[in-house]
């Protein structure tokens, strides 16, 4: 028994519909300031609580790549100090973490950075 298969795009433009896009529109650059994480204090890290964010019910921050775009990073969350919180794994140290208002970024979401901030200020 044989079996044709039409694929979705051939059939709809068969229909006269329209193709659909190539792909998603690219993401739009937003501009946050960012925060330094130095490396020695790896195994010591406070960050300002506003830059812990919640996707999908799972912890993590958003880290400034090479290509200065956000990714997102899941982290451990420890200890509440103040109006900083301890991460207990996760960073390593030595990464640029996005803050700012963090509603509107997304793993991906090319950034401009505005300011950048020293961890112990």
């Amino acid at each position: 028994m044989k079996y044709r298969f039409l694929l979705l795009p051939t059939l709809l433009t068969a229909c006269g519909a329209p193709p659909p896009p190539p792909s998603a529109p690219p993401l739009p650059r937003l501009e946050r300031p960012t925060l330094a994480v130095p490396a020695a204090d790896a195994r010591n890290i406070l960050i300002p609580r506003a830059a812990l964010v919640e996707r999908a019910g799972l912890p993590g921050v958003f880290v400034l790549s090479a290509d200065s775009q956000a990714r997102f990073r899941l982290v451990r969350p420890g200890k509440l100090r103040a109006e900083k919180i301890e991460i207990l794994s996760g960073l390593r140290g030595g990464e640029t973490l996005v803050t700012g208002d963090l509603g509107a970024v997304r793993d991906g979401s090319p950034i401009i950075i505005l300011e950048t901030a020293d961890k112990r200020g």
